[in-house]
């Protein structure tokens, strides 16, 4: 009688339904911990580039500093060198003589100065003619290929 109203069919269905939805738990389980590995995996390797970039960082202090020692010792024995070389001349030629070397100095470095100057100008010139050069390819080169398909 019990079998007539479908008791074990309902019951082997249940237990189906019990079977298929641990499966299910479990493969959903399986994903969110692969996702949660994954998470983790990206956090850890954001975290390793945080630490590589901080340490490049601290390398590139470190290299401007010694960059800036080194400039400063190559300045400090210019200037020394500067210092005694001035001494010298005073010494031998006199501070009237040292003053016409520093006009010719002041002369010198005011050429340079317009020098960098003339040849900046220059420069800015053959970009602007290397500029319109490219846009007439273009031109051009656009005119060969679709200008005269009309």
């Amino acid at each position: 009688m019990s079998d007539e109203l479908g008791l074990s069919a309902g019951a082997k269905g249940i237990s189906e339904g019990f079977k298929t939805g641990r499966e299910a738990g479990k493969e959903i389980g399986k994903n969110i911990e692969d996702v949660q590995k994954e998470a983790v995996d990206l956090a850890k390797e954001r975290a390793n580039a945080k630490i590589r970039e901080r340490r490049e960082a601290e390398l590139k202090k470190e290299r401007a500093i010694f960059k800036a020692l080194e400039e400063y010792k190559h300045r400090k024995k210019i200037s020394d060198e500067e210092y005694k070389l001035r001494v010298d001349f005073i010494k031998q030629h006199g501070t009237k003589e040292w003053q016409k070397v520093l006009d010719i100095k002041t002369e010198i470095e005011r050429l340079e100065k317009e020098d960098k100057k003339y040849f900046d100008a220059e420069l800015a010139k053959v970009k602007w003619v290397q500029f319109w050069c490219f846009m007439a390819a273009g031109w051009i080169a656009y005119y060969i290929v679709w200008g005269s398909k009309k």
